[in-house]
């Protein structure tokens, strides 16, 4: 049966040579003279010790290799190898390519080579059937774990999406409207804060934005500057880091009528600001009568 499979191997690939096994009739000889022994054996012919001699034929290895060069195992030469690495295993070979025994398979060939009473180091065996049942079981639960931190992670992911998406949202709104958050609406603020740092800190640089450090009874600025919206930090942990204070910054129009002495006086206690509305309704309603007013009094009716 071997011989007409090999002969199609080599019908399909003119380069096909068998790598371990003897293309002779020899592994069908063998076979016939195991079979006549064993019918000899149950039919309880020959001596006891042809008798031993077929059990031990039995329980060795059906040899049907063409390399017969012996094996060594790291363990048994001292190897410096032993242990360290898949292959445990030694043999010196002088066998042609095609009959070699693959490097992988050393160890195994040398355990059925060397086993007794059918036992050996490694054993082909029936299935472990609860062994299997819990390998299967734990793979399962691996399966479902992954499956998990999966999920969890794209539900993070998604969080994380939508809350950056609204972040977005947010910060446009704010660019938007973030006219109230001028560096000197800002550097305002900071004036009225509780925390001395803070007031500090903004005393210092709208002395810097007027020029000087000496003079006490100098004012500030009044006169009229085109604004800029300036970019917000989100990211901010405090007032100051709000804006970015190292631009352009003008002075709040409420301290540019205190002396630089009065200013410097803030840094110990928070300015004081009247509570003016503020509101864009407020300012819309009074411009609208302003607007109507003034129709009334001097307008195209009122010039005819």
């Amino acid at each position: 049966m071997i011989v007409p499979l090999l002969h199609q191997w080599t019908k399909a690939n003119a380069l096909f040579k068998p790598p371990v096994i003897n293309q002779c009739r020899t592994i069908e000889l063998k076979l016939t003279k195991l079979w006549h022994k064993a019918v000899e054996t149950s039919l309880g012919k020959g001596n006891l010790a042809r008798k031993n001699e077929f059990l031990h034929t039995l329980d060795t290895l059906f040899d049907i290799l063409t390399c017969k060069c012996s094996i060594q195992l790291c363990s048994e030469s001292n190897c410096s190898h032993s242990g360290k690495r898949e292959n445990n295993s030694h043999i010196d070979c002088g066998c042609p390519r095609e009959k070699k025994i693959p490097v992988l398979e050393l160890e195994f060939i040398k355990a059925q080579k060397t086993k007794a009473e059918g036992q050996g180091s490694m054993q082909m065996g029936s299935i472990d059937y609860s062994e299997t049942k819990k390998q299967i079981a734990n793979a399962k639960k691996r399966e479902q774990i992954r499956e998990r931190e999966q999920k969890k992670k794209m539900k993070s992911e998604e969080a994380i999406q939508r809350e950056e998406e609204l972040c977005q949202d947010v910060y446009h709104f704010f660019d938007r409207t973030s006219c109230y958050l001028w560096q000197e609406a800002v550097l305002q603020a900071m004036l009225r804060s509780q925390c001395t740092n803070l007031r500090t800190e903004a005393v210092e640089v709208i002395l810097k934005i007027r020029g000087t450090l000496i003079d006490d009874d100098q004012l500030g600025d009044c006169s009229f500057h085109s604004r800029k919206v300036p970019p917000i930090n989100v990211n901010a942990t405090k007032l100051s880091e709000l804006v970015d204070l190292s631009l352009e910054v003008l002075e709040p129009p409420l301290t540019t009528s205190l002396t630089s002495q009065e200013l410097r006086n803030l840094k110990e206690t928070p300015m004081q600001v009247p509570k003016w509305p503020s509101h864009p309704q407020s300012v819309e309603r009074c411009v609208k009568m302003v607007t109507e007013a003034a129709g009334h009094v001097y307008s195209h009716e009122r010039r005819e």
